[in-house]
């Protein structure tokens, strides 16, 4: 009867041990968008992203008749580091107080500018001139936007205001970001009564180390299923900007995961070989 307990507690120690990985992988992923400022983006993203920029760039000027350079070089990283600070902004004001807000809207000064010194525009009528350089100019701005972020802002809005209704976002957010140290103390709980019910903690080691390669075991094949899921492959067909933060985002959460499965992991060696060598050594 006692061992059949101590493998129940040391089931119960597999879960709240997988569940602080999982919550602490999670909280990685939603702590930098509850700062004020927003999450700040990589130098790899934003590299990423002036290259995608160039495409699309190039891809209305071929649409429009303007000469794409000028504009390329206008659409620098600086300026896509201000876009995404603005985006960072609407993502926190999602998490913190539960509404998107103001939409976001680049509206860079100088744009304009470049499109009426292009040649191409020149050799048109003064209107003809005028109007071009404002369909161009909101096109370019539209495009950048749903790089950066490319979700239907007033769409994500009205639902956040039905959802608004019927849950409290920020106190949830805040819950599930002070989750992982609740299990994890849970967790120091349970350890705590394996060694209490098993008399000696030399006896406890089993089990503990146990649980703690069964959570290793478990966090492995939940992030080898999540990345063979092909996620990355649907979301690559609905937005190309929408790819690169992603990938961005799953580099750090699979880097988590591996440094937390190899901690679990060697727990459970060092748990292991000395409740071994505590047992004969009694």
């Amino acid at each position: 009867m006692k061992k059949i307990l101590l493998w129940i507690l040391a089931f119960i120690l597999t879960g709240t041990l997988l569940l602080t990985c999982v919550c602490l992988v999670g909280r990685q992923v939603i702590a930098p968008g509850l700062q004020e400022d927003g999450a700040q983006v990589s130098d790899a993203v934003i590299r990423e992203e002036k290259e995608l920029a160039r495409q699309r760039i190039t891809e209305l000027a071929d649409l429009y008749g303007f000469t794409a350079e000028p504009v390329i070089e206008f659409v620098n990283e600086e300026t896509l580091r201000d876009l995404h600070q603005e985006a960072s902004r609407w993502y926190s004001r999602i998490l913190t107080d539960g509404k998107s807000g103001e939409d976001v809207v680049w509206n860079p000064e100088g744009l304009e500018a470049v499109f009426a010194k292009d040649p191409a525009l020149a050799e048109l009528s003064r209107d003809e001139a005028e109007s071009m350089i404002l369909i161009c100019t909101d096109e370019v701005r539209r495009s950048m936007v749903r790089m950066v972020l490319p979700l239907r802002q007033q769409v994500i809005g009205i639902g956040l205001q039905m959802a608004g209704k019927k849950v409290d976002l920020p106190n949830i957010i805040e819950f599930l970001v002070g989750v992982p140290w609740a299990a994890l103390a849970i967790s120091a709980l349970i350890a705590g009564l394996i060694a209490l019910f098993a008399g000696r903690i030399r006896f406890s080691l089993k089990y503990i180390g146990s649980a703690l390669g069964a959570a290793a075991i478990v966090l492995a094949a939940t992030a080898v299923l999540f990345l063979s899921a092909g996620i990355q492959s649907m979301i690559r067909e609905a937005s190309a900007g929408l790819t690169i933060q992603y990938q961005d985002v799953v580099s750090g959460a699979v880097l988590l995961t591996a440094v937390m499965a190899a901690v679990l992991l060697a727990g459970c060696a060092v748990c292991l070989w000395l409740g071994r060598k505590s047992v004969k050594t009694a």
